[in-house]
């Protein structure tokens, strides 16, 4: 029994003893993906040094969102969220938009028309360069009106 605790123990520090060798890249493979769009060798980040920003910040892209937001005719009102995902380009402008969480069909044209009319972006940077960043936003469609039903 001894015999087997010390033969794992030593297994173990060789474990460790490789690992501190190992040159591990630092970005994560689950926060990139190769975009084969662009030949295979152009890099799209999810998760960077600095995220792309909308001009104004974080309030002034929630206060474009609600001016330009144009609720769909339906009946009954529906209220919920549309998530969006799109990249935001290294000259900051937006591309390739897509419904991740649907709505409705009419709430997510909605969405997909907000998203199309973005004005460029301060792009994202990696390492100091601009970078194509995935990016993904919720479109909340509130209705005060009384009959509003969940979806």
């Amino acid at each position: 029994m001894l015999l087997i605790l010390i033969s794992l123990l030593s297994v173990s520090s060789m474990i460790q003893a490789q690992d501190k060798k190992t040159n591990v890249n630092p970005v994560d493979s689950n926060n990139y993906v190769l975009d084969p769009g662009i030949g295979g060798d152009s890099l799209l980040i999810d998760f960077i040094e600095q995220m792309p920003v909308f001009p104004g910040g974080g309030d002034a892209l929630f206060k474009f969102i609600s001016q330009n937001l144009r609720y769909p005719v339906s009946e009954p009102h529906l209220q919920g969220k549309v998530i969006c995902k799109f990249i935001v380009n290294t000259d900051g402008s937006v591309s390739n938009p897509e419904i991740i969480r649907s709505l409705d069909p009419e709430y997510d044209k909605e969405a997909m028309r907000i998203v199309r009319s973005f004005p460029k972006f301060i792009p994202g940077k990696q390492d100091g360069k601009n970078i194509r960043v995935i990016y993904r936003l919720p479109i909340s469609f509130i209705d005060s009106k009384k009959h509003v039903r969940k979806k």
